[in-house]
């Protein structure tokens, strides 16, 4: 059941329950003590799907490639003329 569907009441209870136990100190033990736990824990707070846009100017990675391909040629052309 997720968190959206418990009712407030049990919602409360349960933060209760949480500040009773000792809050982020408690947390930060069952960390240290019990680290399975604590990452089955995590697993289920961190999303699972990321819906991210990315705004990017388009990128030629052919043209860049032949570019550096151009560029490194030049280089070496340039190295050869500078040993003579």
């Amino acid at each position: 059941m997720t968190a959206s569907r418990l009712k407030p009441e049990i919602l409360d209870g349960i933060v209760k329950a949480f500040e009773n136990a000792g809050g982020v100190d408690y947390l930060t033990e069952i960390a240290i003590k019990d680290p399975p736990t604590f990452c089955r824990l995590l697993a289920r707070l961190i999303p699972t799907q990321i819906n991210a846009e990315i705004n990017a100017p388009k990128f030629d990675l052919g043209a860049a490639m032949a570019d550096a391909d151009r560029r490194f040629k030049q280089l070496e052309h340039d190295r050869a003329n500078a040993q003579d």
